[in-house]
């Protein structure tokens, strides 16, 4: 069996949005690939007949996406540019028929899609991003802030530039504005005349709470369902006179308070929680590096709500019926990354332990795999499956932790080991495949991770370490490695490394300021310095006083300094490899920059790697060779100095 190696990231495919077709016989979904050579991925649509499991690639450009069904299940609709002279900033609309022929260009929607529904009517509804003024030549040369947040990472800057909804109607081209002036719409869901649509409305600051409207399309009313009082996702129509969100007040636990199912009538406004006791974390928030793409948390078919949970290490889909009987639908363990429900269907993207994504449904309850897409992927590859081992803190608190050794590890020889630290900090590991973690082990690396206080899957207490950062979850993280190393004697205590990314950034900016232990460090897209993350980033000025509980101004700005790594970073004497993007907006430039140059201030041995035109999901959506580059120094750093540069 041969090691996973850096360049199999090339051959994985990555799969998302799925969708049922009307009638219930097919599933459309786009598959993404990697191309080294023109840097960047491949997207395609693909068919499943859901009776046999028979897959054909519908599209064939690497421009596809993303997409809707037509009514009468005969053909899909797309956005593609896959036409040289194609703008970045319009979406040309494209219908193929699925029984064959070639895709035919429509149409052309005059601004950059993101979000695509089809209406009874025909035509389509979609959310773009405009701004609010009216653009001059040579206005791409500087931008003019005035209100927070002003950008936004993966987008760019977002000042005075709000989502609006639009209708565009391919047999004529005419486009329509729906929502329009400051209101900046988040999710939408349409049925019949009716549309539903929940964001924020703001000028100078964008607040923490949504409003909630619905629009009918056949008289133009407007209600407000729902202004300023909470916390929205979704929405998605339950009958004709009912609206499902996810929404939560955050009174009790702030930012990461877990939501409730909540339904909003149409006629009277008023609402009501199905879920009143359900202290689930909602949304897939289990760690992988190889998803491109994903899905909704929430979705309604028929008079049955589906909603994806992370609980403990995985991310199941739950079904809620309108009086609040809650069942699992899916509960085999990994990820749900993507899924759609229909016409008696359901269909989902997932990743099973020791496998890469596939396409799943369920037949009288029982899981039935429909593609095989990653199939050669893995084939003949030694993947190292996780070992879980429970570790109970100080203070009675049990954690769950993991240790992947190499594929030919040998139990009485002593191997260099790295405490890996997820993000978040409101994610978890489980034993999903990490391809990151997989290709250490096949270098003779041990591995070893687990979910902290602060962790998402068991609750709302749980999860809360709000104006903790730094101690009781660096403890758990000790706890964690102290309990590995007296469990498995192959773990060499002598060669240890450490490294995370954004909050796991933090942790290993605040771990090389506190111990010594490790020999090397790998800190990546991290937060130095509370203060300035404040400041600087897209959600720093709501999230940093969430989570450390003041901002700059109070107390002379003692507390977010006690809780920044910067701080501490005179007594770090660990070699730190530091990686960043240049267009990360949620963890800037500037925190790893910070850190980087109090190391080597202080005769640190450190190492700042600037990644150009990526931005914080570099590990996981950043270009293929930028990708590959990011492992390569990581790989180097840690044998430099936990192999003696072997």
């Amino acid at each position: 069996m041969e090691k996973i190696t850096t360049n199999d990231l090339l051959t994985y495919r990555f799969l998302s949005g799925v969708r049922i077709s009307p009638d219930g016989e097919l599933a459309a979904f786009i598959v993404k690939r990697a191309r080294e050579e023109e840097n960047d991925y491949a997207s395609d649509i693909y068919l499943v007949r859901l009776e046999d499991g028979a897959v054909r690639r519908l599209t064939t450009s690497g421009k596809d996406g993303p997409f809707v069904w037509s009514a009468d299940s005969k053909a899909i609709l797309f956005i593609s540019r896959r036409e040289e002279k194609d703008k970045k900033d319009v979406s040309p609309v494209y219908r193929i028929r699925i029984d064959g022929g070639e895709a035919e260009r429509i149409g052309e929607i005059p601004r950059k899609v993101e979000s695509l529904d089809l209406l009874e009517d025909g035509r389509l509804l979609y959310s773009a991003r405009v701004p609010l003024y009216e653009t001059q030549e040579g206005d791409e040369d500087y931008e003019v802030l005035d209100e927070i947040p002003f950008w936004a990472n993966g987008v760019g800057f977002t000042n005075k530039r709000r989502r609006h909804l639009f209708v565009f109607d391919p047999e004529t081209n005419k486009d329509e504005e729906l929502v329009s002036g400051a209101f900046d719409v988040a999710g939408f869901d349409a049925r019949g005349t009716k549309i539903a649509y929940a964001g924020k409305d703001f000028t100078d600051k964008a607040g923490l709470t949504d409003e909630l409207w619905v629009l009918d399309l056949a008289t133009g009313a407007r209600t407000c369902l729902s202004k300023d009082e909470l916390e929205l996702s979704g929405p998605r129509f339950l009958g004709d006179d009912r609206i499902v969100v996810l929404g939560t007040d955050m009174k009790a636990y702030g930012l990461n308070e877990n939501p409730e199912v909540l339904v909003f009538e149409l006629e009277s406004g008023t609402h009501s929680s199905l879920t009143p006791a359900w202290d689930r974390s909602t949304g897939n928030s289990v760690n992988s590096d190889v998803r491109h793409g994903g899905g909704p948390t929430l979705r309604v078919a028929g008079d049955v709500i589906y909603v994806t949970v992370t609980e403990d290490d995985s991310c199941y889909l739950e079904c809620i019926t309108p009086d609040g009987e809650i069942t699992r639908a899916v509960e085999a363990p990994g990820s749900i990354d993507a899924f759609d429900a229909r016409a008696g269907r359901l269909v989902y993207v997932a990743l099973r332990p020791g496998k890469l994504q596939e396409l799943y449904t369920l037949d009288n309850g029982t899981e039935r795999r429909l593609t095989a897409l990653n199939e050669k992927a893995l084939a003949g590859r030694a993947v190292s499956a996780p070992e879980r081992f429970t570790v109970t803190t100080a203070d009675g608190t049990e954690l769950a932790a993991w240790i992947i050794r190499p594929p030919d590890c040998d139990r009485s020889v002593k191997y260099p080991t790295i405490l890996a630290i997820h993000g978040g900090p409101k994610t978890v590991y489980g034993e999903v495949f990490i391809h990151e973690m997989q290709l250490l082990a096949g270098r003779g690396y041990i591995i070893v991770f687990g979910n902290p206080r602060g962790s998402s899957g068991r609750g709302n207490a749980f999860a809360d370490i709000r104006g903790r950062y730094g101690t009781i979850d660096y403890d758990d993280l000790m706890a964690i490695l102290d309990a590995a190393i007296a469990r498995f004697p192959e773990i060499d205590p002598d060669r240890l490394g450490v490294m995370g990314g954004s909050y796991g950034g933090f942790m290993t900016n605040w771990i090389i300021g506190h111990t010594d232990r490790f020999k090397a460090a790998c800190s990546q897209r991290s937060i130095a310095n509370w203060i300035s993350k404040f400041c600087t980033t897209d959600i720093g000025y709501f999230f940093n006083y969430d989570q450390i509980g003041a901002t700059p101004w109070q107390d002379d700005g003692r507390k977010l300094w006690w809780h920044s790594p910067l701080r501490y970073a005179d007594r770090a004497r660990t070699p730190t490899l530091f990686i960043h993007s240049q267009e990360d907006y949620r963890c800037w430039i500037a925190e790893g920059i910070q850190m980087f140059t109090a190391l080597r201030y202080h005769g640190t041995e450190a190492r700042l790697v600037m990644f150009r035109g990526e931005n914080h999901d570099l590990s996981r959506t950043g270009k293929p060779k930028h990708r590959l580059r990011r492992l390569e120094e990581i790989i180097a750093w840690f044998d430099k100095h936990l192999k003696g540069g072997e």
